[in-house]
């Protein structure tokens, strides 16, 4: 599957907030996708969550989601710029 292919679940309230945190949901499906081929997440067992990061250009994107039945629910998301020099 690639990212395109990933189906989101995301909620109202979310879009808001990704709306508000400048976050396409192209950005979403990259990271998920990232985190789901590569292994490359945290699982929170005590709420079935997972948490996955990606760097895409000169940010760092977060998003914190959940999987049901083949897709997948944004639980929140937030990216940083940062570039360290030295």
């Amino acid at each position: 599957m690639t990212w395109e292919e990933i189906k989101l679940q995301v909620s109202n309230e979310i879009k808001q907030l990704l709306e508000e945190r400048h976050i396409l949901e192209d950005e979403l499906k990259q990271v998920i996708h990232h985190a789901e081929t590569e292994g490359d997440k945290l699982y929170l067992p005590n709420e079935n969550r997972y948490l996955a990061k990606l760097r895409i250009g000169k940010a760092t994107f977060y998003v914190e989601y959940s999987i049901e039945q083949g897709s997948y629910i944004v639980r929140s998301a937030y990216a940083h710029k940062a570039e360290m020099k030295g």
